[in-house]
Parts: C-alpha cells; structure tokens; sequence
C-alpha cells in the first residue's frame, strides 16, 4: 500500500509514518518541516520512503505527493490553542483549507482512502458524570477544535467518494523523535527529573489520554480494515481517562520529592472524559500502552540525557522563530 501522510514530520505524524513504514507501506511525507525534519532521518534513503517538502494548501504540491498513491493520512495541522492563537487567520487556512484541499485533490487522483486525524478537545466540556462518545454533542471551546469541527464535517461530506474516516485522537503522551514538552505528561515528566515545581491548574478537570505509539497502530488498524467498516464513520482513540489530581499522584508515585501546588484556577475550561469503546467493538483495536507507561519513559529518555536541553523551546508546538520573539532562549 502507498501511504500520503500530511504533517508526517510532526509529533504524531513521525510516529505514524515510522509504523507505516515498518509495516512495509511504502510512505511519502508531505511536509512543511517548520520544525524541521530531522523525525525522518530514520527512513531517509530507504526504498518505498520519499519526502515532498511543501504546503498542503498547495494543490501541485499535494498533486505531487499523491500521484500513484492508495491513501492519505492527513495530520497536517497548526496544533493546539497557544500554537493557533498566534495567528488565527494562518490557524483556520492550514487546519480547515488545507484539508480542503488535501481531500479535493484525493479525490482528483482516485485515491481509495482518506483519514482525518481530528480531535477529543472537539467535545469540550462535557457532564461530568458522563463519558462523552462518538454521538454525543460537540462544543469546541477554541480556534483549534473549531476548525477540527469544521473540517471532519467537510471531510465525512465526501466519505462516498474516498472512504473517508475520521479519527478523534486522545490528548497525546510518549516520546516522539519529534518531541513536545508542552503535553501534559511530558511536561510533568521533564519536571519531575530535573527538580523544577509543577503548578495543577483546575484538579478535578478530566482529559482523555493516548500514548503516541497507540496512535501509530490505530492509523496503521484503520488502513487494513474493510471499506464497509470505516466507510463515513468517527471513532474516538482514547486510552485512559485521568484527572489532573490523577497525574498528581502519578509523579509522587515515582518522583516523591516534587514540589507540586494545586490550584482551582481555570487556565484552560476544557473537562471532559472520553470513551473508546466504538473503535474496540467496531475494529477490535484496543490500546496497548498507559499514561504511567508514557510518563515513565519520557522521564527515563530524560534521566538518560537523550535530550541534550530537555527545556529547550523548540521542544513545543510553537514554531521556535515565534518561541525566540517571545523570549525563549536557544
């Protein structure tokens, strides 16, 4: 199988398109490596992998990385709120345009399959003695999740045409040759190794969790599986619900000298909790991996010195030239 994967530099998308190509897929990255590419060199100058540096709202450039292909995997996003709030214009263009674009010319080049890497913080905020499936009412709360809302929409309009399937992913944790400290896990994680303070805003909050390799297989579950069962349908990936307070206790579990201080103040008003039981009973995909397995090996990466400058900006979903404007240090 030939595999487009949009933002396949990225920090999930290095991850997925590593699984796709170790599955013997032959995978063509198209991306605009604002942070660089170096998640790649692992693939570079092998058979079946190929590179096409450019924008997704390019339609030659997409006619190019798509020409002979069987499926798009399109993940090529400006990620999160701080990332989009940096410009929303550029946000909405990149995360709605573009996949406008990228399916408009899958469906130009017959390409069978299209997957729509979305979002959980679509649902926002959600009853907190609920868990929140792939029926329930969506209320993106920012500029990211409302563009994610707006392009599944567009994408499941054309599911005819290129069996298309939207994934709504977890919030991320694990390592990635892309790596984010900026998630929470991982943020925790590098915290707790070098001795720095944790502020837990809004404890009781809930988030739904998925460790980065489990997003790996689920794309890679998803391309094998039956056009009938992924046809226009939505599945939510989801690992493991915690709470804030939850991650809390997580650290102290291994890191019991950390400094913690738990507020009520709300940073961010995004509480809800998620069920992956559609994609389990559907597909039989069941994630394999924790939240405590992905907090233990970010620290342990850290601890190992893997990371020359653990805190190093770049080490996030702002482009650095925009970290360095904001004072960030090299």
């Amino acid at each position: 199988m030939k595999v487009v994967v949009t933002g396949g530099a990225g920090h999930v998308g290095a991850i997925v398109s590593g699984r796709l190509f170790a599955a013997g897929m032959n995978v063509t990255v198209l991306d605009r490596l604002v942070y660089g590419g170096e998640s790649l060199l692992g693939f570079w100058g092998s058979p079946g992998f190929r590179l096409v540096h450019g924008d997704v709202r390019q339609p030659d450039t997409l006619r190019d990385a798509m020409r002979g292909a069987d499926a798009v995997v399109h993940l090529a996003a400006i990620v999160g709120e701080p990332a989009c709030s940096i410009d929303e214009d550029e946000a909405w263009s990149v995360n709605y345009g573009g996949t406008e674009a990228a399916l408009a010319i899958a469906r130009e080049c017959n390409i069978r399959r299209f997957i729509f890497i979305s979002t959980c913080s679509n649902y926002g905020v959600s009853d907190p003695g609920q868990i929140a499936d792939e029926n329930s009412p969506l209320h993106p709360l920012s500029q990211y999740a409302r563009s994610k809302v707006e392009a599944e929409n567009h994408v499941l309009k054309y599911a005819g045409d290129v069996c298309a399937l939207v994934l709504r992913l977890g919030t991320m944790c694990g390592l990635s040759p892309r790596m984010r400290f900026d998630l929470l896990v991982s943020d925790m994680a590098r915290a707790a190794v070098l001795g720095d303070p944790i502020s837990v805003f809004s404890p009781e909050a809930w988030r739904p969790f998925l460790h980065i390799r489990d997003a790996g297989r689920a794309v890679a579950h998803c391309l094998l599986q039956p056009e009938g069962k992924v046809r226009g349908k939505v599945f939510n990936v989801v690992g493991e619900n915690y709470q804030k307070k939850g991650l809390a206790d997580l650290v102290l579990k291994h890191y019991p000298d950390t400094r913690i201080a738990i507020t009520e103040k709300k940073t961010d008003p995004r509480d809800y909790r998620v069920s992956g039981e559609a994609i389990r009973h559907a597909l039989q995909f069941n994630p394999e991996s924790t939240v405590e397995d992905a907090f233990l090996e970010a620290a342990s990466a850290i601890a190992a010195g893997v990371f020359r400058e653990p805190r190093w900006p770049g080490h996030s979903a702002i482009p650095l030239a925009v970290s360095h404007a904001q004072g960030g240090q090299p």
